[in-house]
């Protein structure tokens, strides 16, 4: 009797699904939930301190964790001539020892606050990020106050970050990704400052202690930086506290150096680089963005979208999906005080680098020739705006949403207006924006290892060949059969 109910029962069903109206039903999807309001607190920043330090405070309650986080604008494109990398050197070994606690003692303060510190060095500036208990503010706002004012750099910690530095450098010259990247820098800004970003463990064999206390004295001042908080605090408490630990941080006058334009390359080129024993390839294709006040970032947002943005992009269905050639391939932006980088990348099966870097290239130049359809632009604005309080959802990226803001000079447009960005973003500013960049001739790296790849080198019409080092060898140029 059971298996009876049990079989009239799907019978039932199966007639009730083959209905008109339930085949109306699974044709037209629901429609989509109306988008929550995006309520993000204010960006609040005090008045310039006597020193010149600028502070800012996001206020975010009930949370056990607070974040620090120090900005200062300059980068590795300050580092200088003769010795590349300083400020990252200089970066590093602000937090190694000051003249109260050592590098083992410093490493357990931090732990003690149930915090992290870290940093990282940009083109143009460098962040420093502390993240620890909120109730160990003080100690940690006491902390940063000795590493900026009472700093120790000892020949054995310099020597030290030196080797961990190198070290670090060795493993990731392994990744074929990486070499590319490095390599795409060096030559689309040869002889620019924002070529140093690409130095090499040869160059952090030249950094000694007169350039490292010349580079924190010169910019490591008040004048030159911003305090970022984020947590249960208000601004008129911040500044009080920040005042008590760095208020007597002097600030000198900041030399300023001209900035040369970039210069955009005159014709396109492809390289190949070599990484020994890679068993895949990576390609970088990179183009200049312009320095323009005309140029709409989130018109850019959605041209990165739609090329390489997702695994829905074109360059993900055509590299992976449609030919088979790639693992994976991506497109984004980087942001420059004088214009920035646009790359796709993509790595891909030894066999495949010839007629990956030609598709490549067609989707590039299909950008710049023709509109993006409003299909894809109506597909790419949403998942942008879904995606942007998503990325900022973890306490972390939240905080460092807001530094990253601040150390762009994007204004409150970007942490507070963003969905009307995004939305009301025309065609046109889309179009323009992939004209802008792809327009101009683009620089192409392959890498991987020469010794598996000799061969397919020949089927470029022309590449040049540089060893690991990034040191040129010859050109390789496609051989014709006789007519």
């Amino acid at each position: 009797m059971k298996k009876i109910g049990t079989t009239l029962a799907l019978a039932l069903l199966s007639a009730a699904l083959s209905l008109p109206g339930q085949e109306r039903f699974r044709k037209s999807p629901p429609p989509p939930e109306p988008r929550q309001e995006l309520k993000l607190p204010p960006i609040e920043t005090s008045p310039l301190f006597d020193n010149g330090l600028r502070i800012s405070v996001v206020s975010k309650d009930n949370l056990p964790m607070m974040s620090l986080h120090l900005i200062i604008f300059d980068g590795e494109s300050s580092s200088p001539d003769r010795s590349p990398g300083t400020a990252t050197f200089a970066a590093h070994m602000l937090t190694r020892s000051t003249q109260l606690h050592s590098a083992p003692e410093l490493e357990e303060l931090i732990e003690s606050m149930g915090g992290t510190l870290s940093v990282s060095t940009y083109q143009d500036f460098t962040l420093v990020a502390f993240y620890f208990l909120e109730e160990f503010l003080n100690q940690a706002l006491e902390l940063l106050g000795q590493m900026l004012l009472q700093p120790k750099f000892t020949e054995k910690e310099i020597q030290s970050v030196k080797t961990v530095l190198s070290l670090d450098l060795m493993e990731k010259e392994k990744d074929p990704e990486f070499v590319a990247k490095r390599h795409l820098i060096r030559l689309l800004f040869k002889k620019h400052p924002y070529e140093k970003l690409s130095f090499s463990r040869d160059a952090i064999k030249t950094w000694n202690q007169n350039d490292l206390l010349e580079f924190f004295d010169q910019h490591y001042r008040p004048n030159n930086a911003h305090l970022i908080l984020t947590g249960n605090i208000n601004i008129n408490n911040a500044a009080r506290k920040v005042t008590r630990y760095l208020g007597t941080w002097q600030p000198r006058k900041l030399i300023a150096k001209p900035f040369p334009p970039i210069m955009p390359l005159q014709e396109a080129n492809i390289c190949f680089i070599d990484v020994p024993l890679a068993k895949d390839c990576a390609i970088y294709l990179g183009v200049q963005v312009p320095f323009s006040n005309d140029l709409d970032p989130a018109a850019l947002s959605i041209v990165s979208q739609v090329l390489g943005g997702t695994a829905n992009s074109r360059l993900f269905m055509n590299l992976r999906e449609s030919k088979g050639y790639a693992y994976f391939a991506f497109s984004g932006a980087e942001f420059y005080k004088m214009g920035g980088l646009f790359c796709v990348w993509a790595r891909v099966t030894p066999e495949f680098i010839y007629p990956s870097v030609q598709e490549i290239l067609n989707e590039v130049r299909k950008m710049s020739k023709e509109p993006i359809a409003a299909s894809e632009i109506d597909q790419a604005k949403p998942y942008l705006i879904g995606n942007f309080p998503v990325s900022i959802e973890r306490f972390d990226a939240f905080s460092g949403k807001a530094a990253e803001i601040i150390a762009y000079n994007w204004g409150d447009e970007h942490w507070n207006k963003y969905y009307e960005q995004i939305t009301l973003v025309s065609p046109e500013k889309i179009f323009a924006a992939a004209q802008k960049c792809f327009l101009q001739p683009p620089l192409i790296v392959v890498a991987g290892d020469k010794t598996r790849l000799a061969a397919r080198l020949g089927e470029f019409e022309s590449i040049d060949v540089y060893d690991s080092k990034g040191v040129k060898q010859y050109n390789v140029k496609k051989e014709r059969s006789p007519k």
